[in-house]
């Protein structure tokens, strides 16, 4: 009996050992079938059904006190309305981000909710949109697990090329000009200071599982 109680604790181990990488390749795989249908789509496309696995750090590799999602970050923010009554099992894929730096490629959903920072990066409806004047703002979680979602966004330097792939195909190419970390109340003057040209911001939670402030990556268009 103990044998066998001893061979069940190491196959209980096991398990739990290989469950964080199971769940990590299901969600892999689920963001990479969303990337496929905005490129397929031509345009905005409905994503439904987005249950993403969960994984393991996800709730707290966002920020001390907060729900996951940048909502708490939004009231400041003038022109951002929450979306009500929006049908929890479908989502907006916009366009895709690739940052070849940090090997980073990621789809671009409609909103900077839970539900939309579970599928990808979020785009900030209140903000311009890809490759047009004005400041196009994206936000994205940092996971714990190297080179997940902006993991890896403060390695990158001025110079950097950023690529924002619209659903219609157009890619507009951003050259990264500077970065910052800021409090999350210093968001909406951060972000205000930003608007001139076609710029664009991304924006994530830092330090990786605490996330106490933000990190700004600024970028410029290029002609």
């Amino acid at each position: 009996m103990l044998v066998v109680f001893m061979l069940l604790l190491m196959t209980i181990g096991v398990l739990f050992m290989v469950r964080p990488g199971v769940i990590d390749n299901r969600r892999a795989a689920k963001e990479t079938e969303i990337i496929a249908m905005i490129e397929a789509s031509g345009g905005s496309v409905e994503i439904p059904d987005m249950q993403l696995p969960e994984v393991q750090g996800e709730e707290d590799e966002t920020f001390e006190g907060y729900e996951p999602g940048f909502e708490q970050d939004m009231g400041s923010i003038p022109g951002y309305e929450p979306e009500e009554g929006a049908e929890e099992s479908k989502s907006v894929g916009r366009g895709t981000i690739s940052i070849p730096a940090i090997d980073l490629k990621m789809a671009v959903m409609e909103g900077v909710d839970r539900r939309a920072l579970r599928g990808g990066a979020g785009w900030l409806p209140s903000s311009a949109e890809m490759g047009a004047p004005g400041n196009c703002v994206i936000f994205g979680h940092r996971m714990k697990k190297y080179g997940r979602h902006f993991n890896r966004l403060d390695e990158l330097e001025a110079g950097d090329e950023i690529n924002l792939s619209a659903g219609d195909g157009d890619v507009y190419t951003y050259t990264v000009t500077g970065k910052e970390t800021i409090e999350p109340e210093e968001l909406f003057n951060a972000l205000s200071s930003h608007n001139d040209g076609y710029s664009l911001t991304l924006v994530t939670c830092t330090p990786v599982g605490k996330g106490t402030h933000r990190l700004l990556i600024y970028a410029a268009m290029q002609p």
